[in-house]
């Protein structure tokens, strides 16, 4: 019996690689770009020389960032669509430029990044803009949404008023695609969710609903399951330069995909970086003076190893385009980006002069929702410290 069980044990990684092997056989048709222990990245010609570019990341061994600018106002009660309307705060995140965001990212993390792309959808073109729907960042929703193409009551088209967002939700083992509810705002109220998005489901996206399914610049998606045990780990996400969004979609189906496939911020403002191809897809600068340019973002996904990082420790935070005063008694998010797991102190000075402790131990995950309960002045600021090294740390004027 022995022999049996020693038998059945090593023949079984080699009738899981030959599983994964066919699972994954439509990718003969794909040219590798970066393949490491972990992700991929591959190219496919399309016709009329059109390309798509597919990563697929295996969420147990890379870590994803949601990177956000910082706050320049919290639109208390505009949010749509978490927890009914008017139920939250829709805040106006900095529009980031996305090669500052990039080289940011690399100065964070160096040889651990594999790539970076755009993400959420957001509504307005001016310095800081809020985005369209839900986000939850490292346990905090810190934002309810305001797009008017979606399940509200007074919707700018009709074809909204009904429709159900999906939600993008994932850990350090798998990813997964479900309903999302405006109303309760499951899942993003569970307290084991700690970071997902809320989005369109492909076929809902105005591109197509709207303008018959025009092709463009597009991203999707979708999750696959690699090992055969319940739960997807790999997320596949499809980049296409010039094509529809149901051609994206059927791209994602022949590698696999059965469930829910979801768009994100596309068109103008596509953005697909590689550390080894650099940028691929950028986003567009536009020549006449009266339309928006696309080239400063508010919400980027990175994508990188797991490894432990022997970069120099560092808390990031960039000064908002406005002067922000958070008021008494109102929630404002405090957001920064560190590469270390430590945790953080984090206080109000004016000066030199300490005025509140506002949390003396909390986890360097980048975001904290404060509620002064003091009137604040203009000149105070807030520092995020390395709770083990003090000399780490960021500033935030007010």
């Amino acid at each position: 019996m022995n022999a049996v069980i020693n038998l059945l044990l090593f023949l079984l990684p080699i009738l899981s690689s030959l599983w994964i092997s066919q699972t994954f056989n439509p990718l003969s048709s794909y040219q590798p770009l970066q393949v490491i222990d972990g992700a991929a990245l591959y190219k496919k010609q399309l016709t009329n020389g059109n390309e798509a570019y597919l990563q697929v990341i295996d969420l147990r061994k890379m870590h994803i960032d949601q990177i956000t600018g910082e706050v320049d106002d919290m639109g208390l009660n505009e949010g749509k669509y978490y927890k009914g309307e008017g139920g939250h705060y829709s805040p106006f995140f900095q529009n980031k430029l996305f090669s500052e965001v990039t080289d940011e990212y690399k100065k964070l993390y160096e040889n651990n990044v594999f790539s970076m792309i755009n993400c959420s959808f957001f509504e307005q073109y001016q310095s800081s803009t809020q985005l369209s729907f839900p986000i939850k960042l490292n346990g905090v929703v810190i934002t309810g949404g305001t797009s008017p193409y979606g399940p509200i009551k007074e919707p700018k088209n009709k074809y909204y008023s009904n429709i159900r967002l999906k939600t993008l939700v994932w850990d350090n083992k798998q990813a997964y695609i479900t309903d999302y509810n405006p109303v309760s705002g499951v899942p993003l109220n569970q307290k084991a969710v700690k970071n997902a998005i809320a989005t369109y489901q492909y076929s809902d996206h105005p591109a197509k609903v709207l303008a018959q399914n025009q092709a463009n610049k597009y991203q999707l998606i979708g999750t696959l399951n690699k090992d055969g045990v319940k739960g997807d780990e790999l997320l596949a996400i499809m980049t296409v330069n010039q094509a529809t969004l149901d051609e994206a979609a059927d791209l994602l189906r022949k590698l696999g995909v059965k469930g829910d496939i979801i768009t994100v911020d596309g068109g103008r403002s596509t953005y697909l970086f590689n550390s080894q191809q650099g940028n691929i897809i950028v986003p567009q600068l536009s020549n006449l003076q009266e339309n928006p340019t696309f080239r400063h973002l508010p919400h980027y996904l990175g994508f990188r190893k797991r490894s432990k990082n022997q970069v120099a420790p560092k808390i990031l935070i960039t000064q908002p385009v406005k002067k922000v005063l958070p008021k008494k008694d109102q929630p404002y998010l405090i957001l920064w980006r560190n590469n270390f797991d430590g945790d953080v102190s984090i206080k109000l000075y004016d000066g030199n002069k300490l005025i509140q402790n506002i949390s003396s131990r909390t986890a360097s995950d980048g975001v904290y929702e404060w509620i002064p309960g003091i009137d604040l002045k203009e000149g105070y600021f807030v520092r995020i410290s390395s709770w083990k090294d003090r000399n780490i740390f960021g500033q935030l004027q007010l």
